[in-house]
């Protein structure tokens, strides 16, 4: 058995104008929501590896999660293929794990990764906002076999849902 979880950067900040897309930093709720959402991941699970998008507000992200499960920023594998993927990429990116990965968190971008969640579970038709993650679990040996709806969504978490969270 294989499982993914897909992960929504953080909320990015838009104060800079003069920045890329690319280089958009969090902002101070996005902050307080990686930070939190990150707490609750690791107290629940593990993962063999973390991947993110270079982009600053995924990488961020992807940083509070490391940090809270015990792992150093090096051990956070950057994609650049994922700022700007659309699902076949993903789908290609993860078809090219190794198999002795059980388990990879990857952090990314909308509107890719609602859709992908759904390529992989035709069930989950919510969206993923900002810091959301969605479990999907496979009963597959290889990342290889991944397919259309070959997958089954085991939860949908977002900061909101805590009610620590729902007043930011």
């Amino acid at each position: 058995m294989k499982t993914l979880y897909i992960n929504r950067h953080a909320k990015s900040s838009w104060k800079d104008h003069s920045l890329r897309d690319h280089d958009r930093p969090l902002n101070k709720r996005g902050h307080i929501n990686a930070e939190f959402m990150a707490a609750r991941f690791a107290e629940e699970t593990q993962v063999d590896a973390i991947i993110s998008s270079p982009a600053v507000r995924a990488l961020s992200t992807a940083r509070y999660f490391a940090k809270a499960l015990g792992k150093g920023e090096n051990e956070i594998q950057v994609e650049p293929v994922i700022y700007g993927a659309g699902v076949r990429e993903m789908v290609q990116l993860l078809d090219q794990l190794s198999d002795e990965i059980q388990s990879v968190i990857v952090f990314g971008h909308n509107p890719t990764f609602t859709d992908l969640a759904y390529h992989l579970d035709h069930s989950f038709t919510s969206h993923l906002v900002t810091c959301a993650r969605v479990r999907i679990d496979f009963e597959i040996e290889e990342w290889a076999a991944l397919g259309s709806d070959c997958g089954k969504v085991v939860y949908h978490h977002y900061p909101r849902m805590y009610p620590e969270m729902a007043d930011l």
